[in-house]
């Protein structure tokens, strides 16, 4: 695993997948979370991402990001994410993606809705 990024995969009633993603999200890392969530798209229909613990993310993780959410929507899975940290916040805001990502507050709030979804 890439030394600069830990995902740790929790799988939760119902066929939901929580990620929890922790280091840098780069050109480097980024195809590691991409190819773990196409893995994951494949066994259940909802994944929450919990970023809570990314200390850094370039362009790169911000298109994977992206890329990401349009196949799950293709493949009918829902995607969430959570605890998004500050410097993960700054992008989205600088960006202006708020409107293209599903951002909760806390794990307990984005299995809610996407429950409910």
């Amino acid at each position: 695993m890439n030394s600069d990024l830990a995902i740790e995969t929790v799988a939760c009633e119902d066929g939901m997948f929580v990620l929890r993603v922790r280091g840098r999200l780069d050109a480097r890392s980024a195809p590691l979370l991409s190819s773990r969530c196409v893995e994951l798209r494949g066994q259940g229909r909802r994944l929450i991402l919990n970023m809570s613990g990314v200390t850094f993310i370039a362009s790169s993780g911000i298109g994977a990001l992206l890329a990401m959410v349009e196949e799950c929507r293709h493949a009918g899975t829902k995607v969430r994410f959570a605890e998004v940290s500050q410097p993960v916040d700054s992008v989205i805001r600088l960006l202006n993606l708020q409107q293209f990502l599903s951002i909760c507050a806390s794990e307990a709030q984005a299995r809610g809705e996407s429950e409910a979804a």
